[in-house]
């Protein structure tokens, strides 16, 4: 036991040994990758988050809805999968419909694409190849609007997140009026509560710098610490190969 523990002692010493040596590189890679980070994150630019927040109810749920949803054969039904007012809600929030309908409210093409837009002319640089509204549709629901249905409250809250506060803002409650038009349409008898409407934020959302910063600290060093290792194995290997 004692030569196990004195065994582990030596190995430590080793591997600190090698940290040692090769401390002015570990150093010199994290405060590279972190100096590089604080620079990147300064200069990209600031995004902002607005969400708004409604709860979805049957329209009779103060009547017979209200009787029915107290059956336990309607409460089973619910939990096998039957939808509920949020999850309906939902399957509107998330249609391509609704995607297309902000687009074209919003002329996100065009703001989503200003690289590719000629102001003075008022035209795309390039006419024969226009942004897709496909494309479009993919960016704003990955990349710039999140929407979450808590299953516990039944809350929905829509989340946009966009380098202007105030188009953020603005897109973030245009969900809701376009959402209204839509039930409208489909014929769908579910009440819209808002909560909370969306306002323009004060603070960015991100860059996070602070954090950014951790993370490449980190990484650095693990990588610094991963390099070391193998620069002390290539040197072994060299000397038992001479």
């Amino acid at each position: 036991m004692t030569e196990e523990l004195h065994d582990e002692e030596i190995n430590l010493l080793e591997y600190w040994d090698v940290l040692w040596r090769r401390k002015v590189m570990i150093i010199a890679l994290c405060t590279v990758s972190v100096t590089a980070t604080m620079i990147m994150s300064l200069l990209a630019p600031k995004y902002y988050k607005s969400e708004t927040v409604v709860m979805a109810s049957a329209s009779d749920s103060g009547g017979l809805g209200a009787a029915l949803s107290s059956m336990p054969l309607v409460g089973a039904l619910t939990g096998a999968g039957i939808a509920t007012p949020s999850d309906k809600v939902m399957v509107l929030l998330n249609s391509r419909t609704m995607s297309e309908m902000v687009i074209r409210k919003f002329d996100l093409m065009r703001v989503f694409n200003e690289d590719k837009w000629d102001a003075a002319k008022g035209a795309w640089k390039d006419p024969e190849k226009p942004p897709l509204m496909e494309d479009t549709v993919k960016l704003l629901n990955k990349s710039v609007v999140k929407i979450n249905n808590n299953k516990k409250d039944g809350s929905i809250t829509i989340s946009v997140e966009w380098k202007d506060p105030q188009l953020a803002a603005d897109i973030a409650n245009y969900y809701i009026s376009a959402l209204a038009g839509l039930m409208n349409d489909k014929a769908i008898n579910t009440t819209i509560q808002v909560v909370d409407r969306a306002i323009p934020a004060e603070r960015k959302s991100k860059p996070i710098i602070r954090k950014n910063m951790m993370i490449a600290g980190f990484l650095s060093l693990f990588v610094g610490v991963f390099i070391a290792f193998f620069l002390d194995y290539l040197a072994k290997q060299k000397k038992q190969s001479a």
